[in-house]
C-alpha cells in the first residue's frame, strides 16, 4: 500500500537525491550545518521515527544522521525515480522536495544558487516548474526561493 504524500516524505525524499545511500533501508544525511541536522531530525519525527533510533555519528567534523525505516526509504527513493510524474506543479510537496535537494546539495553564494549532482531529470523537473537551470546553477533564483521558502533549512 502506498505511503500518502506529503510535505515530510518529499523533504526527506530530496534529501535522499542528493545523497549516497549505503543501505536500502537506511534514510540519512551527511553534513556540517546545525541547521540541516535539526531539520532532518524535526521531519523524521513528524514521520512517526522514534528518537531513539535517529543516529548522530561525527567523522572528521562531518557528520552523518540516520535512521533505519525501510517504508519511508522505499517511498522515498520512488518519489525520486517519478520526480518528473510527481512534482510537476508548484505546490508545498515540489517545495519541500526541492528543498530537501538544496538542503543535502545546494549552496548560496551571494545571489548565486546551485544544486550539486543535478541529473537530467532533476533539470526537466525544474524546468517544468519554471525554474531554469544552467550545469548546477539556478538561473533564476527568485522562482525557485518562492517555491522553497518556509521548507528549507538553509533558505528560511
Amino acid at each position: 500500500m502506498p505511503t500518502k504524500l506529503s510535505p515530510e516524505i518529499c523533504y526527506i525524499a530530496g534529501m535522499m537525491n542528493k545523497t549516497k545511500q549505503d543501505e536500502r533501508s537506511a534514510v540519512g544525511i551527511r553534513t556540517t550545518l546545525d541547521d540541516v541536522i535539526e531539520m532532518f531530525v524535526e521531519v523524521a519525527l513528524k514521520l512517526g521515527v522514534d528518537t531513539k533510533k535517529i543516529v548522530i555519528e561525527d567523522v572528521e567534523g562531518v557528520r552523518h544522521v540516520y535512521f533505519y525505516n525501510s517504508k519511508i526509504a522505499k517511498h522515498a527513493r520512488e518519489l525520486i525515480g517519478k520526480e518528473t510524474k510527481v512534482f510537476r506543479h508548484r505546490n508545498q510537496f515540489a517545495g519541500s522536495y526541492l528543498a530537501g535537494m538544496f538542503d543535502a546539495g545546494g549552496r548560496k553564494r551571494g545571489g548565486r544558487l546551485s544544486i550539486s549532482g543535478m541529473t537530467p531529470s532533476d533539470r526537466l523537473m525544474l524546468d517544468a516548474l519554471g525554474i531554469r537551470t544552467r550545469d548546477s546553477t539556478i538561473v533564476n533564483a527568485s522562482a525557485f526561493l518562492s517555491l522553497v521558502k518556509g521548507h528549507s533549512a538553509l533558505l528560511g
